[in-house]
Formats: C-alpha cells, structure tokens, sequence
C-alpha cells in the first residue's frame, strides 16, 4: 500500500527515490513488488536508451484509482500508530 502511495505522490520516482523513501524494506522485495504492480497494471516502468540506463515508474490510472482509494486506510494507520 505504501509503495503505491509514495509513487502516487510524485509524477514519477527512479528505483534509488523509491528505496529513499522504503528505508526498512529490502531492495529484493521492493522489486519484487514493483515487478508484481506492473504486471497487475497499477504501475509504469519506462526505461530510458541512456548512458547510465535510467528507469522511472509511475501509477497508471489503476494505480492513480487504487491510492485514492487507499489513501483513508493509510491515514487511518498512522492516526493508530
């Protein structure tokens, strides 16, 4: 859920941005998840033909339409932390 928020809030994030904002989670399962989203529909992944390679994922309008509905649940668990 985090994962698509974060994403959600910006226009587009690189893996690094991502991982920036996930500090306690490991780079295996957010790629894992990222991987898992993108099959799923909810994400974008473009990679860019440059030198060094450059990748950027964004939500895609199933995935703009999930944190909308998300995003209550989300404020909900902070508010109970």
């Amino acid at each position: 859920m985090q994962l698509v928020s974060i994403i959600g809030a910006h226009d587009s994030l690189r893996f690094a941005e991502i991982e920036d904002h996930l500090p306690t989670a490991s780079t295996s399962t957010i790629s894992k998840r990222l991987d898992e989203f993108e099959e799923a529909g909810l994400i974008d992944r473009t990679q860019y033909n440059e030198i060094p390679p450059r990748v950027e994922y964004s939500l895609t309008e199933n995935g703009a339409e999930l944190r909308t509905r998300l995003e209550p649940l989300l404020e909900w668990a902070a508010l109970s932390e």
